[in-house]
């Protein structure tokens, strides 16, 4: 009786401590949200939600600080230190063509690029593939995106081969998916990236 009880008191004192580190893991997490003017509210508002549920803290980022009070960044591009961020999200809407039309957009590669290069986890949505083309960061790289004609020719004439009949691709560090239908599969897939669950 005695085995008994020990062993259970070691499997409790397992799980507790792997719970527990799990969720200090979690809370320890950090992700990187790139919007801009157009953003899609609810792919952004979606993500937020859910990380923020496994106990993940998401920044948002953006050119400046004063856009609309929903769409508001906690900080500007420029005060960003890629090195604190586990991973790096963009929302799709008309927030990506923004940037890439913007004059300020080598700020947003800047970023990308270096998240790529420390194997940080890249995350895009709907057309927020199509700042992953103008960076240069999906040469070789299976994607998917929001079936526009011109974003899948710049993703295309950048390296990447685009299939949009797939919701979800992840290729290495590189999560992309097709758009707010397949919100749930593309979270999960992120969230399993950051924490490492199976």
């Amino acid at each position: 009786m005695t085995w008994l009880l020990i062993l259970v008191a070691v499997v409790a004192t397992g799980a507790y401590f792997l719970l527990k580190s799990n969720e200090q893991r979690s809370e320890d997490l950090e992700v990187l949200a790139i919007i801009a003017e157009g953003s899609d509210h609810w792919e952004l508002y979606y993500v937020n939600s859910s990380l923020s549920r496994e106990g993940i803290t998401v920044t948002t980022a953006s050119f400046t600080t004063d856009e609309d009070s929903w769409l508001r960044a906690h900080i500007s591009f420029d005060d960003v230190d890629v090195s604190r961020y586990d991973a790096v999200f963009i929302p799709g809407g008309e927030g990506p063509r923004n940037i890439i039309n913007h004059p300020d957009r080598e700020k947003v590669f800047n970023i990308l690029i270096q998240a790529n290069s420390q194997g940080k986890t890249i995350a895009a949505i709907c057309h927020g593939p199509w700042i992953l083309a103008a960076a240069d960061l999906v040469d070789g790289k299976d994607v998917t995106c929001f079936n526009d004609a011109d974003m899948k020719a710049d993703l295309t004439n950048s390296g990447a081969n685009v299939n949009t009949t797939r919701s979800v691709i992840k290729d290495g560090n590189i999560i992309t998916a097709s758009g707010p239908y397949a919100i749930n599969v593309f979270t999960e897939e992120l969230t399993s990236a950051l924490i490492g669950r199976t």
